[in-house]
């Protein structure tokens, strides 16, 4: 059946999976990697699947001489390289925009996923929360969800972003050019 199907397939939500562990041997030739370039400027570092390539016998003799402690001291270098790692904020649109789609396409899975596994109905509306987010609206419904919001709120779930923006706007706006940004982009989140 159908139900049975979908709750195989969401079974274990992709939030709940933990994430690959360290494996000694790409700890090892990222060390030996990282050797082979010391010293070479930024065009004339040795890519890694050439040094691969060049180097495979002689680095996997090096990796099966390690003792376990030695494997065990290259993970706890990369775990830690990793935990220290600062990750960058995105701060450009294009990148912003990605970033978004892809979070809404994950959640779009997990509730799904959720459905299939706990029977749980839902929707969501997500806006954007500053006039420099340029992004358009989001929503999402499971199937009872979306008949719910038909029968009980009246309205068609796919015109909500449409029936918010209009409320939100008509007839509210007055073309103020000197103070444009302050007085339209930023109180009614429109740039026209």
């Amino acid at each position: 059946s159908l139900k049975w199907t979908r709750s195989q397939l969401f079974l274990r939500s992709r939030m709940l999976r933990q994430q690959r562990g360290v494996n000694s041997w790409n700890a090892f030739v990222r060390v030996k990697h990282m050797e082979a370039n010391e010293g070479h400027e930024r065009g004339d570092r040795i890519k890694l699947t050439k040094f691969i390539a060049e180097n495979r016998d002689q680095l996997v003799h090096e990796h099966s001489q390690l003792s376990l402690a030695e494997k065990r001291a290259l993970n706890a270098d990369v775990v830690e390289a990793r935990r220290q790692k600062s990750h960058a904020a995105r701060a450009n649109p294009k990148a912003t925009r990605h970033d978004m789609n892809a979070t809404f396409t994950t959640m779009d899975r997990e509730w799904m996923a959720l459905c299939a596994r706990t029977g749980a109905e839902g929707f969501y509306v997500a806006v954007r929360g500053s006039v420099e987010d340029l992004s358009e609206p989001k929503i999402f419904f499971t199937q009872k969800a979306e008949k719910f919001v038909q029968d009980v709120l009246k309205v068609e779930p796919r015109h909500l972003d449409a029936i918010a923006l209009e409320n939100d706007i008509k007839g509210k706006v007055n073309m103020n050019y000197t103070n444009y940004e302050r007085k339209i982009v930023e109180h009614y989140g429109l740039a026209l």
